[in-house]
């Protein structure tokens, strides 16, 4: 059976999307990976002559994500019998990005008829990389010509800009792919971000780690592209597979499971691995108390600021301080801070503050259900 990768290109009105279908699936097909694209339905859908104004806007949503949901378990399931290692599935759009045109609660009971909810589809792909309108950055360059259904004014499409990135926010690995540049390297910082999550040449970690002070969270709740996943991890090293990580990400049947297998290059660079387990298996892992070196709970608030992607994790063991991470491209890359966060030091290279240090020393705080 391949190993499948759910890679989603979402954003705004023209945000360049479709192009960026063609020159990532060019790109990784060069590279030598099997690519398959799944591409956006809802022009078509209203090509067709149904349209969100003749229908409705919630039955329209609803037969686009019926559509789409059957779309992508089809070609799934086909990506899987593939006679290769390594599969990619390209959606120009993924399920989630209806959920910025209709309310919580529409979501919820047309999601629902499929078996599924907003959090287990936030979490069922493996990265999703937002390319920003140009109505935010490149306001020159906006324009409706390149497709025929498009009515978005430039501050309607900011405003979907906003709400499908606050959709996508909280998924495993989210990027934000801006306007600071020209058109032309907007699509090659989007290959470097794509090609280091596929690990071309080699899956490289690459984060740096502050200590922080105890965060506003009134203020994080009140951040539109802030959301709140509880996690839980445990760390074990045994006979077959050496040392492991398995994540609980979620709770109750909403939850996802990862377990992570990590090589050390340096203090801020490592090889990475990550699967996506079953509950069962999960729990199974859990079970293996002769080799579990530590084990924690956190609540992480991932969060999108200035086009950066920042994920702040809150301890039950600590009431005065946070840490927050980063992820880089580079261990040179530039960097900044969010101007809410309240800096105590960088503890990058400090042992003590290691997830698995942290799950050693307060091991006791953790949900066990």
């Amino acid at each position: 059976m391949a190993e499948v990768i759910k890679i989603v290109l979402t954003g705004g009105p023209c945000a360049g999307k479709t192009t960026a279908l063609g020159l990532v699936s060019d790109r990784l097909r060069e590279q030598g990976i099997e690519v398959i694209k799944v591409e956006e339905r809802s022009t078509k859908l209203m090509l067709s002559g149904k349209t969100p104004q003749n229908m409705g806007n919630y039955e329209f949503h609803k037969l686009l994500f019926e559509l789409e949901y059957e779309e992508e378990k089809e070609k799934t399931a086909y990506a899987e019998n593939l006679p290769c290692n390594k599969v990619v599935i390209l959606f120009d759009r993924g399920l989630l990005d209806s959920r910025a045109f209709v309310t919580q609660e529409e979501f919820d009971r047309y999601s629902a008829l499929s078996n599924t909810s907003e959090d287990v589809i936030r979490n069922s792909y493996d990265a999703v990389f937002h390319l920003v309108t140009a109505a935010d950055g490149a306001e020159k360059y906006y324009n409706l010509a390149s497709n025929t259904v498009r009515r978005e004014s430039i501050e309607e499409a900011r405003r979907l800009d906003i709400e499908t990135m606050a959709v996508w926010t909280g998924t495993p690995h989210l990027r934000i792919i801006d306007n600071s540049t020209t058109f032309e390297k907007k699509l090659e910082r989007l290959m470097e971000e794509v090609f280091a999550f596929i690990g071309i040449p080699e899956p490289l970690e690459i984060e740096r780690k502050f200590l922080i002070e105890y965060p506003d969270m009134e203020l994080l709740n009140n951040i539109k592209t802030c959301r709140r996943i509880p996690i839980t991890q445990a760390y074990l090293t045994t006979p077959k597979e050496g040392n492991l990580r398995i994540r609980k990400r979620g709770e109750g049947n909403k939850a996802v499971y990862i377990k992570t297998v990590k090589k050390k290059i340096s203090d801020i660079k490592r090889i990475e691995s990550e699967s996506y387990i079953s509950e069962k298996e999960y729990n199974e892992y859990l079970n293996l108390t002769q080799y579990i070196t530590g084990i924690i709970s956190k609540d992480r608030y991932c969060i999108v600021w200035d086009s950066t992607y920042y994920e702040l994790d809150v301890y039950p063991f600590w009431k005065d301080r946070a840490t927050l991470e980063i992820e880089l491209l580079s261990e040179n890359q530039p960097y900044r801070l969010p101007d809410f966060i309240k800096l105590i030091r960088e503890v990058t290279f400090e042992q003590d503050y290691r997830n698995l240090a942290l799950a050693q020393k307060f091991g006791k705080y953790y949900r066990q259900k």
